[in-house]
């Protein structure tokens, strides 16, 4: 075909799925996972109009999808996609690698995540390699690893997340910390009380009594957990629970409660399995194992 944009070989999403779709040397990251990593940190991307097998278009993020976002409304309500076609890789990664700021203090960014949009002054993860670094986002065990159990996240602003920063320039609407409006009524019953939506930023779980959600009830008693941010390294083992004495420093976001690219749950939601007679659970895999979503939600609340 052709002739194609920027000299490309072909269309930029066929270019990079050449790589990133069924080879085991490059992150799978589409449809059905390849090789031995089979719970992908990022999950699975799908296509618009639901052609891979197994994944349908609200089960993530769609290429080619050229409606506007979920969230994308008000403030947000312009698409982000650089190509009239819809929702391209590159819409998220930029394809040759970058660094924010320049000469020694240049950074690298997590997963050459790029910045939808104009602004480069905030949004960018930053990551440690092998050696947890509480001032940046990510916290990699092994070099490019993409399965779920070698990444984590920091938290290097206690009201902030770099990550749902990020998420925010599509879906902004979901996205904020206490003091923004769309995310916490500011009004009743005091100024700063009662949260609008889920938070993603500057909550931690267990942080009020009372039963919102409980370190020791629910995610300290958990063998195994979902993606939370913490500035103290403190995320435990999986296969073994915390207890009841775990550090309140837990803070959700977004990966929290789903995988970035998607999986075969709705909005790519991650169903943790768990047995609500007995409270036994399984391995967390990259669809979460369990049947539907209150799995998820029994990760963090007791109610």
């Amino acid at each position: 075909g052709g002739p194609f944009h920027y000299l490309l070989r072909n269309h930029v999403n066929e270019l990079c799925l050449t790589c990133h779709d069924g080879n085991f040397w490059a992150p799978d990251v589409l449809g059905a996972p390849t090789g031995a990593v089979t719970n992908r940190l990022g999950g699975a991307l799908n296509i618009a109009g639901g052609t891979v097998t197994g994944y349908h278009e609200s089960d993530g993020h769609s290429l080619g999808f050229a409606g506007l976002a979920p969230g994308q409304t008000g403030a947000s309500g312009t698409t982000s996609w650089t190509n009239s076609d819809g929702l391209d890789c590159v819409d998220c990664h930029t394809q040759h690698g970058r660094k924010a700021g320049s000469g020694a203090t240049a950074t690298s960014i997590y997963r050459n995540l790029s910045w939808p949009g104009s602004s480069a002054a905030a949004g960018y993860m930053s990551y440690a390699v092998g050696t947890f670094d509480p001032t940046k986002d990510v916290f990699e065990r092994i070099p490019a690893s993409y399965d779920n159990a070698d990444v984590d996240f920091a938290e290097p602003v206690s009201t902030a997340s770099d990550y749902a920063l990020f998420c925010s320039k599509c879906h902004g609407d979901f996205h904020g910390n206490a003091a923004n409006t769309n995310m916490r009524d500011q009004t009743y019953p005091t100024a700063g009380a009662g949260w609008l939506r889920h938070p993603v930023a500057d909550a931690n779980i267990g942080g009020l009594t009372g039963g919102h959600s409980s370190v020791s009830r629910a995610w300290g008693a958990r063998l195994y957990r979902v993606k939370v941010m913490s500035p103290l390294e403190d995320w435990g083992t999986q296969g073994t629970a915390l207890g009841a004495t775990s550090t309140v420093s837990h803070t959700p976001s977004c990966m929290t409660c789903h995988k970035a690219h998607g999986t075969k749950n709705a909005y790519g939601l991650i169903f943790p399995d768990y047995d609500y007679t007995t409270g036994a659970m399984t391995a967390i895999t990259e669809d979460g194992g369990g049947a539907n979503y209150m799995g998820l939600c029994r990760q963090c609340h007791v109610q």
